[in-house]
């Protein structure tokens, strides 16, 4: 197949899958997700006068931090190849003449799009209705979601690729592994992608004199220089995203 036939048909594929994901469940459980968690801003800010320093431990690195960014990315990171190896239609797919990498970037293009929508779209959301205090720490930490939310795409990616029940396999790791080994003590919780993302938050959120206690004391959370954790989220996803690719490349799918 020519180049310009090949982009042509990699970027139909990449609108089909899009749309496909914006149209399914996935997109209610997210919308119900939510729902619920800007009633809790909602509740949260109403009872008195909130501070920056406030939104940032009690919303965005319990709440948001913690549940929101790995369930948006699971969402649609886990249904790109895994719900056409379910509805067996990817075997069809594959037989086509477009280019198995190609393939693989448009699905996972297509999962990055509504991923990065829902957590920076409910980030804003919830900072505008934390009131003042949610209103100031949204410039602070949107760059952390952003770069959290690839390197959470780009793992679940590799989960549709590997598993064909992706998406529960993607659940427990989101809400049991990710939690356990994020909050471990020591340099074990370097393993977690939060880790990194709330290391960013801990130094571009200096200014706020965030007063982090328990498991995000300094001296028991040991955090690392947020320039440092961005470079490995990005490293990260990059590494994740070609493993993927790799992987779907090679791996046989005609049992599938």
């Amino acid at each position: 197949m020519p180049l310009m036939g090949t982009l042509r048909a990699t970027w139909h594929l990449f609108v089909v899958s899009l749309l496909r994901l914006v149209r399914s469940r996935q997109t209610a459980v997210s919308l119900l997700l939510l729902a619920f968690a800007a009633l809790a801003v909602i509740a949260w800010s109403i009872r008195r006068e909130r501070t920056p320093a406030q939104f940032t431990e009690e919303i965005f690195l319990t709440l948001y931090t913690s549940l929101l960014v790995p369930i948006f990315c699971l969402c649609y990171g886990t249904v790109g190849v895994a719900s056409d190896r379910e509805e067996q239609t990817l075997v069809y797919l594959l037989v086509s003449p477009l280019p198995r990498p190609f393939v693989y970037l448009a699905k996972t293009a297509a999962a990055f799009v509504p991923s990065l929508a829902w957590t920076l779209g409910s980030l804003a959301l919830l900072c505008w209705l934390g009131g003042a205090a949610g209103r100031k720490v949204w410039p602070v930490v949107w760059p952390a979601s952003l770069f959290a939310s690839l390197a959470f795409v780009s793992l679940f990616s590799v989960f549709s690729v590997l598993f064909r029940r992706a998406t529960v396999l993607a659940l427990t790791y989101a809400l049991f592994l990710e939690a356990l080994v994020g909050n471990l003590p020591g340099i074990a919780k370097r393993m977690a992608i939060s880790f990194y993302m709330r290391c960013l938050v801990f130094d571009s959120a200096e200014q706020f004199q965030l007063s982090l206690r328990g498991l995000f004391q300094p001296e028991v959370f040991l955090p690392i220089p947020g320039s440092t954790a961005q470079n490995v989220l990005l490293i990260a996803s990059a590494s994740l995203l070609l493993f993927g690719l790799v992987v779907f490349c090679l791996r046989e799918y005609a049992s599938a």
